[in-house]
């Protein structure tokens, strides 16, 4: 029996919108209303909204709660203070990724985590089974909505609509507003490589205030935008995607994700594997290529050199922004080094390609 997908809020507008539809893990998503390559470049131009409210959110309270973020995580919870975000992995105790999230405080006793859909149970019960005394989880995810506005006229279309300037909102940065839709909680973080604003609501709330984003941002070009392009962009930016480029077995140096694990702290779950591999080495890495020859890798397909198979593509599209083909995948670190070369199998073809540094694509002034 086929199980029933789950929808996003504003599913009835996207198939109103006539919006192409599929599956993303247990979601049945919008993968593009007009085309992966227009609301592409309407991202990178003007601005899109995405509905990714099937992301989870967790809400960690008690005194000991940074304390034991500590533990959990290996950024440092003293870079946090109300209002600041920082994105993190969550390391198993074998270095391996369990997920990748972004933590919020709230209050010094008080934080929001946002986790990825298809780990919703698994972090919470990874989290929840390590929760010292004295500290609370509540899984939030089926009362929260999530859509994020992005794009450069994403600043002018929040100003207008919430009537407030967010000039000085910095990057994995956020306020708490009251609002005609409730208290709203916006970031400006994203997963796009563009400026732009994560924006959460009460799910209650969730229709009333896409319409009312769509119809400040109209004038502006403002479109919805679909999970075919968000795919696109996050690649192009070089950012991960949990399930493909990383998981459990992964560590974050291997994955490129040493900039995200504080070595200056100890204790926290994982780090034997993960400083051992900052101090020697992995045996293996992840790496951004471009296609030489003609063809569009795609996640699973092998990488090769001189007939010695290295590993296997985790992503890979046409990147619009760049009009090149481009990938991710694991590699021997003897082979990571750009301007290196080896093959990609497409279609029984053996396609030559070359590492190039990430990310590939990185907005004007924006770090990423």
């Amino acid at each position: 029996m086929t199980a029933v997908l789950k929808r996003l809020p504003t599913h009835d507008l996207h198939v109103k919108a006539k919006a192409h539809l599929g599956a993303f893990g247990e979601w049945e998503v919008p993968l593009y209303v007009t085309s992966i390559l227009d609301e592409h470049e309407t991202v990178r131009t003007k601005a899109g909204l995405f509905d990714i409210s099937h992301m989870g959110e967790f809400l960690l309270t008690g005194r000991p709660a940074k304390a034991f973020l500590d533990f959990l995580l290996p950024r440092k919870m003293e870079r946090l203070r109300d209002g600041k975000a920082l994105y993190s992995p969550l390391p198993n105790e074998q270095g391996g990724i369990v997920d990748d999230l972004i933590v919020y405080q709230l209050h010094p006793e008080k934080f929001l985590i946002i986790v990825n859909a298809a780990n919703i149970e698994k972090d919470f019960n990874w989290i929840h089974h390590y929760l010292p005394t004295g500290v609370e989880l509540v899984n939030l995810s089926d009362e929260k909505s999530l859509f994020a506005l992005q794009g450069p006229r994403s600043l002018e279309i929040v100003q207008s609509l919430f009537r407030c300037d967010f000039g000085g909102v910095g990057y994995y940065h956020f306020l708490i507003l009251k609002s005609d839709w409730g208290e709203i909680l916006l970031s400006r973080t994203g997963y796009t490589g563009e400026d732009g604003f994560e924006i959460m609501a009460d799910m209650r709330e969730a229709l009333s205030l896409w319409q009312a984003l769509m119809e400040t941002g109209n004038s502006r070009g403002l479109k919805p935008i679909g999970f075919g392009a968000r795919d696109t962009l996050r690649l192009e930016a070089g950012m991960l995607l949990y399930g493909q480029d990383m998981d459990d077995s992964t560590s974050p140096v291997e994955a490129g994700l040493a900039w995200a694990v504080d070595f200056d702290k100890k204790g926290f779950l994982g780090h034997e594997r993960i400083f051992r591999e900052k101090v020697k080495g992995p045996s293996r890495k992840l790496v951004g290529f471009e296609m030489v020859d003609r063809g569009v890798p795609r996640h699973g397909f092998q990488i090769e050199k001189n007939g010695r198979i290295l590993g296997q593509v985790t992503s890979g599209s046409f990147a619009p922004t760049l009009k090149k083909n481009l990938g991710l995948g694991y590699v021997p670190v003897e082979e990571s080094k750009v301007g290196s070369e080896f093959e990609v199998i497409v279609r029984d073809q053996k396609l030559k390609v070359k590492v190039v540094s990430l990310p590939f694509y990185t907005r004007h002034g924006h770090k990423l």
